[in-house]
């Protein structure tokens, strides 16, 4: 039993060392950015990076863990067969991954993921790029660092298995145990989200990032997840939906000016789940946000905006970057693309602004660490930075106390400033820490109650907002992430479950009103920018919703479908099903093609976000 368990520890560190080594490589081949950086930025890719490595060396314990088990009744000669054969493999495989990231870096700037894997049908193509030295030069490093690491292997954790006694039940207990407890590494802790590659991103330096993620797990992930490579909705030649875009997307060249202040300080506040189902004056549910209904009179009110999917990390990159995020796109999985994103902090960077980023629950869920870091937030405070005993919500910190440091981060802030915070309260299961307004024995009350509650937060915090002297020079944005099929389960298709609001408050606004055109979430960027007079180029798929030029009209996806809503008509269309999931008005064939214009042309830019080439209108 000592044999085994010296085993399994000195198997853990010896993965763990060389995942340090891997890093170290890496480092070193790419001298001519690494070695620029700060010893801090060395350290930080090590810590940061540390728990992907435990994530990755989790995984390949699991099977060591269940031999040591299933053998505990036989000697050691059948488990040193098949441990030594498994390790062999593996220190194969992570030579291999290894050695050739180091040149997939270089050449693409991104590590080594499924993308490559594509092209092993044209290996002639694949190493035309790299000259016969250095084909020679990797073949021979790889068989000789094969077999010194497997050496290495055998002198430090494949001696305890030489001579190995049956351990009986008593064994076979304690590494059913150790198994099971591989789950813990493996999802990165017991918190509600799953590690990811996000989970490394710390830095406002890209490269650095990079050098924190471990290549191995990284690639398994990516084949795992099954990143697509071909758009499953090539509708249309290129030439043909660019001059679709261009009609659709054309009239964003003036706009109605609604903002006073030269260079206000805008605070972007997106509200978990707060569907129009629950704002009065957009037809919803009667008392439930008195706060945000109060605020709509002296405000501008966007009255017939929808999301474009139904998932929080969709709606950030929807909202933050411009982008129409597909049912079918899970964008925010891959660093690599969303760093190539256009994004409303970036663009108000170049023009003096900095931005943060609030939030009471894990950024790391969904990958909303490194898209925000790729979106150059200079603070993203989360529910780490929160004490434990304020922690008492399954998604973190109850909405009342992040508005409460949401505004301090407000105050104490002197220079010009883009301010985002997320609330979370109103999810499932809809904790709330106070007594619940409208009952909880049912879904409808539980969702009313916990919307009541933080449209409260939401009321007590503007008021005490107007109280600190910066109100005058403050714009204030107001979003849904997404709506929701709740309380009525609304289809999937159905318009009301996306239907969302935008509110604009604050002392920066010329006047108020109610912009009644048909628009998205993605339209928010290109629209508060055009106020801004900052030029929005970047932004592909979007318009100006203050602009009286500009179509009515609004995209969105679901399931297996899309949708398009215009002033007077609107229909979805299920793919599957080749049928009309709904139709009102009078539906054409332009309106159609159009629809599947956008899916398309999403999609194709969804693919082409890591190599760079990218297609614009």
């Amino acid at each position: 039993m000592k044999a085994k368990l010296k085993f399994l520890l000195s198997y853990g560190l010896l993965w763990l060392l060389l995942f340090l080594l891997g890093k170290v490589t890496f480092l070193l081949y790419q001298h001519t950015q690494s070695f620029q950086l700060p010893p801090k930025d060395w350290f930080g890719i090590f810590i940061h990076g540390f728990r992907l490595d435990l994530s990755t060396s989790g995984y390949i314990m699991l099977f060591p863990c269940l031999v040591l088990a299933l053998t505990t009744f036989f000697k050691g000669k059948a488990l040193r067969y098949i441990l030594h054969t498994y390790t062999g493999m593996l220190l194969v495989a992570f030579l291999l991954i290894t050695l050739v990231d180091l040149e997939i870096y270089k050449y693409w700037g991104t590590r080594l993921d499924s993308a490559p894997l594509r092209f092993l049908n044209t290996p002639k193509d694949t190493l035309a790029s790299s000259s016969l030295i250095t084909l020679v030069l990797y073949f021979s490093s790889f068989v000789l660092f094969s077999a010194l690491l497997y050496w290495a292997y055998l002198r430090w954790a494949g001696r305890f298995i030489r001579e190995t006694a049956k351990t009986g039940f008593t064994g076979l207990f304690v590494f059913l145990a150790f198994t099971a407890a591989m789950i813990l590494p493996i999802r990165g802790g017991i918190g509600v989200s799953v590690i990811n590659t996000g989970s490394a991103f710390f830095h406002k330096n890209n490269f650095v990032n990079h050098a924190a993620i471990n290549v191995v797990w990284n690639f398994g992930h990516s084949i795992v997840e099954k990143k697509e490579a071909v758009n499953p909705y090539a509708f249309y030649k290129e030439e043909k939906y660019q001059t679709a875009l261009i009609n659709l997307y054309s009239g964003n060249d003036s706009s109605i000016r609604l903002i006073k202040a030269a260079k206000p300080n805008i605070m972007l506040i997106i509200l978990e789940s707060f569907s129009a189902k629950l704002i009065e004056p957009l037809g919803g549910a009667s008392g439930v946000t008195p706060e945000f209904n109060s605020l709509c009179p002296e405000s501008v009110l966007f009255s017939n905006i929808y999301a474009t999917d139904s998932r929080t990390d969709k709606g950030l990159a929807t909202i933050l970057s411009g982008y129409p995020v597909l049912e079918a796109i899970p964008v925010l999985k891959y660093p690599e693309k969303t760093q190539r994103m256009p994004f409303l902090s970036k663009s108000l960077e170049q023009f003096g602004y900095h931005a943060t980023f609030t939030y009471g629950g894990d950024v790391d869920f969904a990958n909303m660490r490194s898209y925000l870091v790729n979106g150059n937030f200079t603070n993203i405070i989360t529910d780490n930075d929160f004490p434990a005993s304020q922690r008492t919500s399954k998604w973190g910190v109850p909405d009342h106390i992040v508005f409460n440091r949401f505004l301090e981060e407000c105050k104490s802030d002197t220079g010009s400033w883009l301010k985002v915070m997320l609330s979370l309260s109103n999810h499932e299961p809809f904790e709330i820490p106070v007594e619940p307004k409208f009952g909880d024995h049912t879904l409808t009350e539980k969702f009313h109650s916990s919307a009541f509650y933080t449209d409260s937060c939401l009321g007590d915090f503007i008021r005490r907002y107007k109280e600190t002297g910066l109100w005058d020079n403050t714009l204030i944005i107001m979003v849904a992430d997404h709506g929701t099929r709740v309380p009525d389960y609304s289809q999937v298709y159905e318009p009301r479950k996306f239907h969302i609001p935008i509110l604009w408050t604050g002392g920066a606004l010329a006047k108020d009103t109610v912009v009644t055109k048909l628009g998205s979430q993605a339209d928010l960027a290109i629209t508060l920018l055009h106020q801004l007079n900052i030029p929005t180029g970047e932004y592909i798929l979007g318009k100006d919703l203050l602009s009286p030029a500009a179509k009515s009209f609004v995209f969105y996806s679901y399931k297996n479908g899309i949708a398009m809503l215009t002033d007077s008509s609107g229909f979805g269309f299920d793919f599957n099903a080749k049928q009309f999931s709904f139709s009102y008005g009078k539906t054409n064939t332009a309106q159609v093609e159009y629809a599947k214009t956008l899916q398309q042309y999403v999609f194709e830019n969804y693919l082409r976000l890591s190599d760079q080439s990218v297609v614009r209108p």
